[in-house]
């Protein structure tokens, strides 16, 4: 394997928490694996619920390179929200939210102080973060004949893909995930290889 892999990304392997205090005021950051923006919508919804007495509940969530947002959820513009989302870009993280919750303690930090006590309460969580990687996949359904079935195992493990599911009845339907990044390929193989009698279907 190429030691680019373009299509290997990095999540949190589990919910991680943390806590600071800051002049009286106490954050408590949590970092959630989310798969989709409605995962992280629901699960920060979930949170500001618990956290209905909290001062602030601020928020930011990467789930890849296009989808992201960020709040500051009452606090001045720009000291919570894109702060907590450069500490998740700094780890390089993806399908990812962090939530920072402020009970106030009496005394106002400032503009500087506010960023550097949101971004400081993200990081302490996501030090803590235990990351997987994952690859980036996409999934094809092959129609096929029995007498191909080795052929294609052996050129699906070339590519790194995997078997999702199949089902065997008077052909072999197998349902695959091949990294993003090489599906045309594999693709232009398999019909070179079955001399475009293999079904494909891009799910």
């Amino acid at each position: 394997m190429n030691k680019l892999n373009i299509d290997l990304y990095y999540i949190p392997a589990s919910p991680v928490d943390a806590e600071i205090k800051v002049k009286g005021s106490k954050f408590i950051a949590g970092v959630i694996p989310v798969k989709s923006k409605n995962e992280a919508e629901q699960a920060y919804n979930e949170i500001k619920k618990k956290n209905y007495d909290a001062t602030h509940n601020c928020f930011a969530y990467r789930i890849d390179a296009n989808i992201f947002r960020y709040s500051d959820d009452g606090e001045p513009n720009g000291t919570a929200g894109k702060p907590i989302l450069q500490m998740i870009d700094s780890k390089n993280l993806s399908e990812t939210l962090c939530v920072v919750t402020r009970y106030f303690g009496g005394t106002k930090l400032g503009t500087g102080g506010l960023i550097r006590a949101y971004s400081d309460a993200a990081k302490e969580a996501l030090g803590k973060v235990k990351i997987l990687n994952k690859v980036r996949s996409k999934k094809i359904r092959l129609l096929l004949n029995y007498d191909l079935e080795n052929n294609v195992r052996n050129l699906l493990n070339s590519y790194q893909g995997r078997i999702d599911s199949s089902d065997y009845t008077d052909h072999i339907e197998m349902d695959l995930l091949i990294p993003e990044s090489k599906t045309i390929k594999f693709k232009d193989e398999i019909i070179e290889l079955s001399n475009n009698t293999i079904k494909i279907k891009f799910l």
